[in-house]
This record gives structure tokens, sequence and C-alpha cells, in this order.
């Protein structure tokens, strides 16, 4: 991935994210780019309602099912199976892979009219076979990308669901038949090829190749352009530089490790050419291209399914994520310029940057497919795949304004398939994790666990949500982030609705828990990437970013007592707990640092940490108190540097 015209998105991301592809030659790598053009184009008409328009129907399982079966028989094709599997031709196993992902997917299509008129309760052994050749199939492509962890959680609720009649207690289940099993997992819409795996056909796959135009387009260049040229001269520029940089870019990629790869291979050299130590600047760009899945208007594949499982809009969701989008990219900017304060960092000279007034005056006509977004989500509510074709057929309108923007036919066509590449994990992790939640809903073991977790925490808020941090924690370090969202928020969410919490605020916890793995050990696919580039320790790395990104930790437990962070409540609430808590995390970000006017004593130190993150805490009289901590902190700092002045002038 570059941020450059010519190299389409998807080749050379981390294995983590979309697997080591396969590298082919001649008619065969023709082949397979038109095959994931083709793919993604079909997913894109569809949406568009073009088909329809020319009397084509496809009933929504129907429709599932092709665009699985594209996915899969792409992931065998370009992914392979282990780092000494061949990497320039397709192995006899993989064929039978794609062989039986056919199998299972073409039986769908041909019986979607029957399964969606007469119902799923059949189960014959032909389909039983199929089923668990289903099942195989999406084990083994989820494997390649994410390694074992999900395969093996897998496993253990499909034989829960199978034997856990045999368990006494109020864990033990109903007897379920293979046949009933395969009518929910394999048959019906709440299965593989159900409404959750529709996201990836529609949704997904929508916005991830309007971030693959866009980029294709020069974008990605014009957004890190515009953030060196705005704040590159400034004291550590090039950090500020990635933060403004990963932000922009961030809300494109939806994935924290690609981020990291396209802007830090830009900014970590030119953080360290400037004086911050490698895990620093390794740390900062984590941190920053992380803060991408949680910054609107387009956020990571989790919110998404968070709108689905909650019934509302995207648009809705993204609104929300607005305030502790900016408490996040407001606590690490300050940190960054305080570090550089702190150890006398400078910035880089104008004729080392780019100009983004020229940037922008050669480019400008980029940001109309954005504004275009912007209107069709939050003004006109149109739904959000529909909104995303429209920008994607704004974006290459605008683009043949200017021949080094323009979307050729070469370009177009790398587009779609770099579109299609960037889906391949995703879609298949959400399909697996349909399998989970199949067995969640016909063996009700989701609503027992979450009757148990009450049951532990003894009806104590507290203790429940500490409880959900470790268990997004856990789900975090071993499997994709939003297989990791889908499970907790099947599992956790009903038990803090129990104890009074609405779904929404316990989904936007689960959402910011599950997205620090990103950057903490030991899991933090963002450092590790981050180290190749800079050339230090991952662990290192993702230590100094929690430290940087601290407001993702802080902010979810927030919100669960007072949900005005998110924008819940009434106006005058919001604003207060808007404006005290920048405030705060001004604070907090001084005490982390131990930076303001000067170097910070401990007991500085300490007011500036427990002001701010008392006053980012929503209230009257924790506004009061953080406030006050805060003002003492200050004037006992401003003092300070004013007698060290006054000392130096009369030495």
């Amino acid at each position: 991935m570059q941020l450059g015209n010519s190299e389409p998105i998807g080749k050379g991301l981390p294995a983590a994210e979309v697997g080591e592809f396969r590298q082919f030659r001649g008619i065969a790598a023709i082949l397979v780019k038109v095959f994931a053009a083709a793919g993604c184009l079909f997913a894109l008409l569809d949406v568009a309602g073009v088909f329809f328009y020319f009397g084509v129907f496809f009933f929504r399982n129907e429709f599932n099912a092709i665009f699985m079966a594209t996915v899969l028989v792409l992931t065998f094709i370009l992914v392979p199976a282990s780092k000494k599997a061949p990497r320039g031709k397709v192995p006899w196993y993989d064929v039978l892979l794609i062989l039986g992902t056919l199998a299972g997917t073409v039986y769908i299509v041909i019986n979607a009219r029957e399964l969606s008129y007469y119902g799923t309760l059949r189960g014959t052994p032909l389909e039983i076979g199929l089923a668990g050749i289903t099942v195989l199939v999406l084990m083994e492509a989820v494997r390649r990308s994410f390694g074992w962890a999900m395969i093996i959680i897998t496993l253990a609720f499909l034989l829960y669901a199978k034997f856990g009649y045999l368990i006494p207690g109020p864990l033990g289940v109903y007897y379920f038949s293979w046949s009933m099993l395969t009518s929910d997992i394999y048959l019906s819409f709440e299965g593989v090829f159900g409404s959750l795996t529709g996201l990836s056909g529609t949704i997904i796959i929508t916005f991830v190749t309007f971030g693959v135009f866009f980029v294709a387009s020069g974008g990605g260049k014009f957004f890190l352009d515009i953030a060196l040229g705005t704040t590159g001269t400034m004291r550590g520029g090039p950090a500020k530089a990635a933060v403004v940089g990963s932000a922009l870019f961030g809300t494109l990629s939806g994935s924290p490790a690609a981020n990291v790869a396209v802007t830090g291979s830009v900014t970590i050299p030119m953080m360290k050419s400037i004086g911050y130590k490698p895990y620093y600047a390794g740390a900062i760009e984590a941190i920053a291209s992380t803060g991408g899945m949680i910054a609107p208007p387009i956020m990571g594949g989790a919110a998404f399914i968070m709108a689905i499982m909650l019934g509302t809009t995207y648009a809705s969701v993204a609104m929300l994520a607005f305030l502790p989008a900016v408490l996040y990219f407001v606590s690490l900017y300050v940190q960054v310029h305080l570090h550089a304060c702190k150890v006398g960092l400078k910035g880089l000279s104008r004729e080392q940057l780019p100009s983004a007034r020229m940037a922008i005056a050669e480019s400008y006509e980029l940001l109309i497919p954005f504004i275009i977004l912007i209107v069709l989500l939050f003004i006109m509510k149109y739904p959000a795949e529909l909104s995303a074709i429209y920008t994607i057929v704004s974006l290459v309108a605008v683009s043949m304004f200017r021949k080094r923007h323009r979307i050729t036919l070469a370009r177009f066509i790398d587009s779609l398939e770099g579109g299609m590449r960037l889906t391949l994990s995703v879609a298949n992790v959400i399909a697996l994790a349909s399998v989970i939640l199949a067995v969640l809903s016909i063996t009700g073991v989701g609503l027992k666990l979450s009757a148990g977790l009450v049951t532990f925490s003894a009806g104590n808020m507290l203790l429940l949500v500490l409880l959900a941090g470790v268990a997004c924690y856990i789900m975090g370090m071993g499997i994709s982030l939003t297989a990791a969202f889908i499970l907790v928020a099947a599992l956790v969410a009903p038990a803090l609705k129990e104890l009074g919490l609405p779904l929404v605020v316990s989904h936007f916890f689960i959402l910011y828990m599950v997205t620090a793995t990103n950057f903490t050990p030991p899991f933090c696919t963002a450092a590790f990437v981050a180290s190749g580039i800079a050339g230090a320790p991952p662990f290192r790395i993702g230590f100094q970013a929690m430290r940087l990104g601290i407001v993702t930790f802080l902010v979810p437990f927030i919100i669960v007592y007072n949900p005005a962070l998110i924008l819940l409540g009434d106006a005058g609430e919001i604003v207060l707990a808007a404006v005290t808590a920048i405030i705060g995390i001004f604070g907090l970000s001084v005490g982390i640092e131990g930076y303001l006017f000067r170097h910070t004593n401990w007991p500085q130190r300490l007011l500036f940490i427990i002001g701010g993150v008392v006053m980012v805490v929503p209230g009257v009289t924790t506004d009061i108190i953080g406030a006050a901590m805060l003002g003492i902190a200050v004037f006992w700092q401003w003092r300070a540097a004013l007698a060290a002045r006054r000392q130096l002038q009369f030495q």
C-alpha cells in the first residue's frame, strides 16, 4: 500500500490484516485481478440497485452465498496456508478447499428461493455434510489471517451446542440433532449466510472500496501533505503531522495496522530525524493510526456491526462517536507538543516540507466526495452503503478534472481489486462469528453467561464493567477486533443491560475497550507494524502507546456512569461535559508527560493527573474539584517557571 496513485491497496499489508498474498505473473495474475475486481463490482452494483433495475433480483441469502463464494475462493488463491506454502501457484489442497467452498455456496444459491419462502427446518444428510464442509472451509480461511484462537473458540461453541445436554446444572442445554444445528448454522438467515455476513458485501466493502479509490486518486498523499504542511515546522512537527495525517487517513482505511504501514513509513523516519526516540516515534504512529477506528465519518467495521445490533443507522453511531474521537486526538496532540517542549525538539524547515496551500490548491476537489458523504449520511439520512456508492461515483467524477488524480481504467480495476482484497479477512471472520452467534441463539448460553456475570458481580456495576473490560482485552488479544466486538457484545452487553445500562452505552464501552488492544501488549498489532519501521521493540512501543492513549481506557468507564460524552442527554449537559472533558484531558496530558511551563515535580504531576481525571468525569461537583486542582497546579507551575526565569536573569 502506498500513498501514490499506482499501487493497489491490499498488497504488502500485515498478515494479521489480510494475509500474506501470493504473487502471480502473466495470465494467472490477470485472471486473479479480473476475478477480484468482478467480485467487488458485483457487490457495488447490487448495493446500487443496478441488477434490480434490469429485472434481476437476488434473495439476501443468495447474494451472501455468491459474495462469500468469491471471498473464500480468493482467500485460498491469494493467502498461503503457511510460511512454507507455495507463493507462485495454488497447491492441490487449496483447489480442494475451493471445490468445498463452491459445493457449500452453490447449494444455497440454488435453493435460496425455497429457503426464503418455506423456512429452513430440514437438515437432510446432504445439507449436514455441506454445512460441515462450509464451516471447516471458513475456519481454515480465518486461520490463515488470524491464527488458531478463533478456530478454537468456534469449535468449543459447536461442541457445546451438540453435547451440552450432557452437562448437568444450569449450563446444560437441550439436545440438538445435527439436522437442527445445520438448519440454524447453515440454512437460516441467522447463520453463515445471514444478515450479519451480509454486512461484508454491502456496507463494509463499499466504504473500504471508497478508501481505496481515494488513495488511488492521490487522496492519501493529499491528506499527508496537508498534515505535514500545516504542522511540520512546529515543535515536534512530524509527530503532529502523524497525528493529523493518521486521523484523516485512518478514517478511510479502517485498519490501524494498515494505517501505520502507510503513514508511518513517512512520518516515523521524519520523527526520528528531529530527535524523537525510535520507540516514542513508533508509539505516536501506533496510537494515532488506531484512532481512525473510532473517528467519524468513516469508522472501522465494528461501528457498522454496532449499528445493526442496535437497530439504528450508521450515521447515528458515527455522531455519538464524535466527542470521544475529539478527546482522543486532542490528548495525543497535547502530549506530543509537551514532549517536544520538554526535550527541546524543533520542527523541520519549510524547504523540507510540502506546501499545504499548494496541496489544497492542486487537489481541493478531492474534498468534494467527503462533503457529499457527510450530507448524504447526516443530513439526508441515506443508508450508509448507498451513501458510499454515491461518494465513489462522485470521486471518480472529480478525479477527471486533473490528470494526476484521474481514475483511469487501469486504476479503476486496481481499486476494485484492492477493495476486494481488503475485505477478505473481515468477511471471513464475520461469517465465522455468525456461526458462534447462531449457537448462542439456539442454546441460550449467551443469556446464561450474562446472568452468571450479573450474579458474580453481585449487581455491582463497577465490578461488572471491569469484568467486561477484561473480556474485551482477552478476546481482542486472540482474534480479530471485529469478531471480538461481536462476541463480547453478544455475551456481555445483555448483562450490562440487566443492571440498567442502555445497550448503546454498553456497545460503545466494548468498542473502545476492544480498540485499545491494537496498541496494548501483548497483541498490539499496530505496535508490531510500527516496530518494523521504527526499529524499536514492539512491547516498548506498546507500553508507550498506552500512556499516549490513556483516553481510550478512561472514556469507556466514564460513559457508563454519565453518557454525556457520547452525546446522550440534554444540550446543556453535553456542552458542559465536552468543555470540561477537553480541559480535563489537557490537564491529564500534562500530568502524564510531566511538563507544562517547565518539568513538573511529583506533587504537581499528581495534581494534574487527578484533577484531569476528575474533571473528565461529567458532573458539577467533579468539575469544581477538578478545576480547583488544575488551577492550583497551573499556578504552581507558572510561579516556578517565573522564579526560574528571574534567577537566570540575575546570573
